[in-house]
């Protein structure tokens, strides 16, 4: 009996159900993508159309935090790749495991390879040297090998540390006939020891000041239930970096701030004798002298990568399953004790707290924005905050107590990253409203996605903190002394736009208009816009006391 066939576009399709993949995100283009589209349905897997190809990105890259399952983002050949690049950069910097797919031309025998050295043809480059520094590993499947070949790719997007790959399909491999066979599905990893603990637990049983650093690797539960056994044993402050927000509660004792790699942790971090990173990665370090002469110990799920600010390699290096390897150190410290009190810890993070503050004022601030939505937002309302000023009011304030309650772009800190990411959030979780903080240069970047977010009826709120202007910009200029220019426009009517798009929108000028219209978007499910006209006044004072 002849074996059944399907084509390799069926065959990566299955493959990407096998591995728990329930949408893709994307915009076609004329080539592979309408069979990989074709074969979707046929599977189950549901095609989200986007307007823009770097909103898609991001979307089914946040929805890869979420879920851990890998995200899947489609595009054209061309101007449909190059249209992913920003996303698939925040994918890399974020370590967010996505599938790109990409249309592709392969030639045949007949035609010259316009993807060779000095080649070119129409919308025809090479796509993969453009993704190759962004991306794990990038090829071009072939249909004899292209079943095996991209359930191995997909495994290099999830290994560690996990980020995105990129495949170029053509339509003539998409279609072509490969005997069928059972998708291979997710490897069973192998079981990891831990290296490293009797060194770790030596120099932290000898600290009397140790401080916690905690970092994007430990946004699971495991590590979070870690966490707090080691502070319940031993009192010590934490410090967040912004993707680690809500691995410890804010509302612990133990918990101080969010760490910038600015001046505002500097009153904490200077009085350390060692800083335990705790899953803190690389792309979270802003690249600056780090200052602080304490000893590092890291503890990461893989090898030891450098940190590009810190004086020397880590005094002792953890590796293993961090959640574990916690647990095991927590263990090995048994009765230790640090010298820090609770009254001190609560002094550091009040004073944290209080560089962010702005005065009270009769109009609208970030600040008194960010502080009525969260007096009105229902419980468990997840935020999604966008590059700009107003991220440090957002950060600061939000309150997170469980990991991924506060989503941003912090590697790459990209604009526009806001509304896709309430999007992901929407659909990975319906029922949980989400309220995405965006500025008004960062809306313009991604502005057509209202109408995505309101097609699919997804339960999102979106503020923007309007103030006609690419304010930290601005601010910087200003503090070098050097004339405004360049970040002044019109103010925009975002009221129209969203409403344009089907999103009802209202516009929110005094405290007490924006108390009426957000209680009035949290009323009712689905997507809606509130355009809140603020006073820049209080950004430079804030920016200057968070990072001198």
């Amino acid at each position: 009996m002849t074996a059944p066939q399907i084509t390799l576009a069926d065959a990566m399709i299955g493959e990407l159900k096998a591995r728990g993949v329930k949408r893709m995100f994307g915009v076609p283009g004329s080539g592979s993508s309408i069979d990989l589209i074709g074969a979707a349905d046929k599977a189950g897997i549901d095609f989200v159309l986007c307007r823009t190809e770097t909103a898609a990105a991001i979307t089914a890259a946040v929805s890869a935090e979420l879920s851990g399952i890998p995200g899947v983002v489609l595009a054209g050949i061309g101007p449909g790749a190059t249209s992913l690049v920003n996303g698939v950069a925040y994918a890399f910097l974020e370590r967010a495991p996505l599938i790109v797919l990409t249309d592709a031309r392969k030639p045949d025998a007949h035609q010259p390879d316009a993807t060779a050295p000095g080649n070119f043809g129409h919308q025809v480059f090479d796509q993969q040297a453009m993704f190759a520094p962004i991306t794990k590993a990038t090829m071009h499947i072939e249909a004899e090998t292209g079943a095996e070949t991209f359930a191995a790719i997909i495994d290099q997007a999830l290994a560690y540390p996990p980020g995105p790959v990129h495949v170029d399909l053509s339509v003539k491999a998409a279609v072509q006939l490969i005997d069928a066979a059972p998708p291979r599905g997710p490897s069973i990893a192998p079981e990891i020891g831990i290296s490293g603990l009797d060194d770790a637990a030596r120099i932290l049983a000898e600290a009397r000041r140790p401080v916690v650093l905690v970092g994007l690797e430990a946004r699971h539960s495991a590590a979070a239930e870690a966490l707090v056994k080691l502070t319940d044993s031993l009192t010590l402050p934490v410090l967040t970096t912004y993707k680690a927000k809500g691995v410890m509660a804010e509302d612990q004792a133990m918990f101080v701030g969010p760490f910038t790699g600015a001046t505002n942790e500097a009153k904490t971090l200077s009085q350390a004798d060692v800083i335990l990173f705790y899953g803190v990665d690389s792309v979270e370090m802003i690249l600056s002298t780090w200052p602080y002469p304490a000893k590092i110990v890291a503890l990461n799920e893989g090898p030891a990568r450098p940190m590009p600010d810190t004086p020397a390699a880590p005094a002792a290096h953890v590796h293993g399953p961090i959640a574990a390897a916690l647990t095991s150190l927590s263990q090995q410290l048994g009765d230790a004790a640090t010298d820090w009190t609770l009254a001190e810890i609560a002094d550091l993070r009040h004073a944290m707290r209080r560089n962010v503050e702005m005065p009270p004022s009769d109009v609208l601030t970030v600040h008194s924005v960010v502080e009525a939505a969260i007096a009105i937002a229902p419980k468990g309302t997840r935020a999604t905050v966008d590059a700009g000023a107003h991220m440090f009011s957002a950060m600061a304030l939000w309150p997170a107590t469980r990991p991924h309650d506060v989503l941003k772009s912090n590697g790459l800190s990209t604009m526009g990253f806001a509304l896709p990411a309430a999007i992901a959030s929407s659909l990975e979780a319906p029922d949980r409203p989400v309220i995405a903080f965006i500025g008004d240069g960062g809306l313009m970047m991604c502005m057509a996605e209202i109408s995505t977010a309101t097609r699919l009826g997804c339960n999102l709120k979106i503020v923007v903190l309007n103030d006609a202007a690419l304010t930290m910009i601005g601010i910087k200029q200003e503090m070098q002394q050097r004339p405004r220019a360049g970040v002044d426009y019109p103010a925009l009517d975002f009221v129209a736009i969203a409403s344009g798009m089907g999103c009802k929108a209202w516009r929110a000028e005094t405290p007490n208009e924006l108390a009426v219209v957000l209680a009035e978007a949290f009323a009712v499910p689905g997507p809606r816009l509130i355009d809140a006209r603020i006073d820049p006044a209080g950004y430079g004072d804030q920016l200057a006391a968070l990072r001198g």
